[in-house]
């Protein structure tokens, strides 16, 4: 009797043991599952399509990475961004953020507004282009045409110090010193529309993001205006876009054209003239090669899905992935990696073939 119990207890331990060993013995399940990394995508103001791009790109995160998770914040703008992330040593491992090219341009420099600590920011590296923007002036009042028509007028945009002040201010600097000295600035952001509907300004600063070959759409604040009101869309002459160029650098004289009647319903009613600026996704070297390589990974092989989002994610695909004025060696490792290995093209020199000077 004692030999039966000690025969089934032997019995129980062997299978015990066997499911034990069978267990162990399912592909994956002796590695540990890959730790969960958190990212954070800073962009710009909470509605515009930076924001709402970076909001899709930490969803697609979310939903089809096995260990990358992201969520989306919103800031100023880029000198906000190169600055506070790369101050603390805890968001340069963890952010990813919206970076105008001339801001880039600026930091890698330590120049102004980055003269200060410059060291911390001169490290700035680029993940991905993000999207192409045309930038110019929208008013209510039929009478400004252009932006010489600007003068003594108020004009609503982002305070000093933001990159949208900078490109406000440097799109009117081309019809003279005498219009740019005479504005009247409101520094009042998305809520200038509002204030042109209430008779509080007279113009105030619009994006329309590039969707690819000359075809641009409009972000959600400048929409709602159009459902409101009949906008005007105040244009650059050829003149001041090649005197900003001169005055402030190339960049600064980059040109879109929205021709007449691109944005639907007539809109613009003219062809305007605009500020193109480029946007990218900057990292800093302390964010983790694979870090940077998954984020890449994930995002570009559900490109199609960013366009859900919104309209200016139909001008990223692989053509443009890398279509970002810097240098091959100031993209981040990880991005370098993942290029390379999906034969994309990156960097300066490809960004001036798609983009050649005219």
């Amino acid at each position: 009797m004692v030999m039966k119990k000690f025969a089934l207890a032997a019995l129980a331990v062997g299978c015990v043991l066997a499911l034990s060993t069978a267990w162990l013995a399912v592909p994956g399940s002796s590695q540990a599952a890959p730790k969960l990394y958190r990212v954070e995508a800073r962009t710009t103001t909470f509605g515009g399509s930076s924001y709402i791009l970076g909001f899709g790109m930490c969803d697609l995160l979310n939903k089809h990475s096995e260990w990358v998770r992201g969520s989306v914040l919103e800031s100023s703008g880029t000198p906000e961004n190169i600055k506070l992330v790369g101050m603390s040593p805890g968001k340069r491992s963890r952010t990813f953020f919206t970076c105008s090219a001339e801001m880039f341009d600026k930091a890698k420099k330590g120049e102004a507004p980055f003269n200060q600590d410059a060291d911390k920011f001169k490290d700035l590296m680029i993940m991905a282009y993000q999207q192409s923007l045309a930038v110019c002036l929208v008013t209510l009042d039929p009478n400004i045409k252009t932006l010489a028509d600007l003068k003594g007028k108020r004009v609503a945009t982002w305070p000093k110090g933001t990159t949208k002040f900078d490109m406000t201010q440097k799109l009117i600097g081309g019809a003279g010193k005498e219009v740019l000295d005479s504005i009247k600035w409101q520094f009042t952001a998305y809520a200038g529309y509002n204030d042109m509907i209430l008779g509080k300004t007279d113009a105030a600063l619009a994006f329309c993001p590039e969707r690819g070959n000359g075809v641009y759409t409009t972000v959600p604040k400048l929409k709602e205006l159009l459902s409101k009101r009949k906008v005007y869309f105040v244009t650059a002459t050829p003149a001041m876009r090649k005197a900003s160029g001169k005055l402030y650098g190339d960049v600064y004289g980059a040109t879109a054209t929205l021709k007449k009647g691109v944005l639907g319903d007539g809109l613009p009613r003219q062809n305007v003239l605009c500020f193109n600026i480029v946007l990218g996704w900057a990292v800093y070297p302390d964010m983790p090669a694979d870090v940077v390589y998954e984020i890449l990974k994930v995002t570009t092989a559900h490109a199609k899905d960013l366009v859900t989002y919104h309209a200016a994610a139909k001008g990223w695909g692989p053509n443009n992935f890398g279509a970002y004025p810097a240098p091959q060696k100031d993209w981040h490792p990880g991005a370098v990696k993942f290029y390379n290995e999906n034969k994309i093209p990156f960097g300066l020199k490809y960004f001036e073939k798609l983009y050649p000077s005219e």
